[in-house]
């Protein structure tokens, strides 16, 4: 794939331009959404390279989680009594992603995937509620 979107022959990427446009108008709240997908994919493929003994692979998905991660603690409002408690949960999920990837131990993983499913889950929900408000629907 060629950036932009394009192929190498220069046909546009349907799917790619429609991920670029979701990511581009969304809400505050579908970014945070948006990440811990990303975040449980990452996990997730990081349990399956372990398996495959690829850590090579492992080592890329992992540090792609542990990113995320970083970005989520940035984006906190430390003014907020609650950032700080997140903060610590992400200093957490950080602490199990690098020590997953040092160890290639996928059960360290497993329980951070746990973590990062409930607070996608938290966060889909409030985005429900947040569209019910602001649209009715």
């Amino acid at each position: 794939m060629i950036d932009g979107g394009r192929n190498k022959l220069g046909i546009a990427n349907p799917y790619k331009s429609y991920k670029e446009n979701s990511v581009t108008t969304a809400c505050p709240e579908e970014l945070v959404v948006l990440m811990y997908r990303g975040l449980e994919k990452y996990i997730k493929q990081g349990q399956l390279y372990i398996e495959e003994r690829n850590f090579e692979k492992t080592n890329e998905v992992l540090l792609k989680a542990q990113g995320i991660v970083s970005e989520l603690m940035c984006s906190l409002d430390m003014e907020v009594e609650m950032s700080g408690q997140l903060y610590a949960l992400y200093d957490f999920l950080l602490n199990c992603l690098i020590e997953g990837n040092i160890k290639k131990d996928s059960s360290v993983l497993q329980h951070a995937l746990g973590i990062v499913s409930g607070l996608r889950e938290a966060w889909e929900s409030a985005l429900i509620s947040v569209r019910q408000i602001k649209y009715g629907k």
